[in-house]
């Protein structure tokens, strides 16, 4: 499988160029920038993105700060983390480097928040300012490639450009950072020379943007005949991927491709991984979206919230539990692992 890499520089100096969207739309670098997405979304549902628009310093200062976070006491990270009125992100999910989360034989930890605009929630407050104020930029930042992905996106399905602007204006999207710790030689040697850090999954919403480690690779893609692609991006570059709601919205025709994280003798050591997951309002209604995709791969029209709640995710036991909005307790926050967007709605 050959996971195309693509620049976006052609979106950018035509959008500066044109006077409005239609003039956009017919443009002929943006038409053949469309046409490669295109490509990308239908044969292999992973690409590469350049010259994406995001700060190289942004990326770098995110990453430190994110870093810093996991190399902080657990504890403290838990205790910080209080009500504030002032907060700017929900809560999603926490697990914190030490616990013992299991996954395919190795520990990670993760954090994960979305936006408090429009949610009826308990905010969170990070442990530092310099986090909270990056993460904010840098989901700002996330917002805006994905609202260009998508006006790209529709037009490649042969839409107007604009088809999904009020699908994505209630800021549902949340992005994780994770922690892969390092894995000893006696456990690779133990498990073979692979150990799984992240077992087999696709995405399950519209579309993911991976800042990932360029110093310590892992992330590999299947392709339809099974066999495993090690993905690399170069240093300032983004991976996206398709998730199984967009898979849904064009009646199975762009691809949520399965993919997952090793550790290798050569990728064995400490990796951090920051993905953010794009999503629709919970209102967005998905019927095919691809001229005559319904007929080859029908699906019965749902809204996204539907779409959403019926993953394996929002039936956890603990949903019933977060969803009195209580702070829990830190010996509690220790043991907890994946909370739905949707509690908090």
């Amino acid at each position: 499988m050959q996971v195309p890499t693509i620049s976006l520089q052609s979106f950018f100096e035509a959008e500066a160029d044109c006077s409005d969207l239609e003039e956009l739309s017919s443009n002929l670098r943006v038409l053949d920038l469309a046409s490669q997405l295109r490509a990308a979304c239908e044969e292999v549902g992973f690409f590469v993105v350049t010259e994406h628009g995001v700060s190289k310093d942004l990326m770098e200062g995110f990453r430190q700060e994110c870093t810093a976070f996991f190399r902080r006491s657990p504890q403290s990270n838990v205790l910080n983390m209080v009500c504030g009125a002032d907060s700017r992100f929900v809560w999603l999910d926490y697990v914190p480097a030490e616990t013992e989360k299991v996954v395919g034989g190795s520990k990670d930890g993760s954090f994960s928040l979305g936006p408090v605009q429009g949610r009826g929630s308990l905010p969170w407050q990070l442990d530092s300012k310099e986090l909270s104020d990056t993460w904010a930029m840098y989901y700002a930042a996330m917002e805006d490639l994905v609202a260009t992905l998508m006006k790209l996106f529709a037009l490649a399905m042969q839409l107007p450009m604009d088809t999904f602007a009020t699908a994505l204006d209630e800021h549902r999207s949340s992005m994780r950072a994770i922690l892969y710790p390092s894995v000893s030689e006696e456990d690779l040697q133990a498990a073979g020379g692979t150990v799984v850090r992240s077992p087999e999954h696709t995405d399950w919403g519209c579309v993911t943007v991976l800042l990932a480690d360029p110093a310590v690779s892992g992330l590999e893609v299947c392709d339809k005949a099974g066999h495993w692609t090690l993905l690399r991006a170069a240093e300032g570059d983004l991976v996206v991927n398709l998730g199984e709601l967009l898979q849904w919205w064009t009646g199975g025709t762009w691809l949520a491709t399965p993919h997952r994280v090793v550790a290798r003798p050569e990728s064995s050591g400490d990796r951090l991984s920051c993905p953010y997951f794009g999503l629709v309002n919970r209102g967005t209604l998905l019927q095919p979206l691809i001229p005559d995709s319904a007929g080859a791969n029908p699906t019965t029209p749902v809204t996204a919230g539907d779409f959403f709640q019926s993953h394996e995710k929002y039936t956890r036991p603990w949903q019933e539990r977060w969803a009195t909005l209580e702070p829990l307790p830190a010996k509690d926050m220790f043991g907890m692992q994946v909370l739905s967007a949707e509690t908090f709605c």
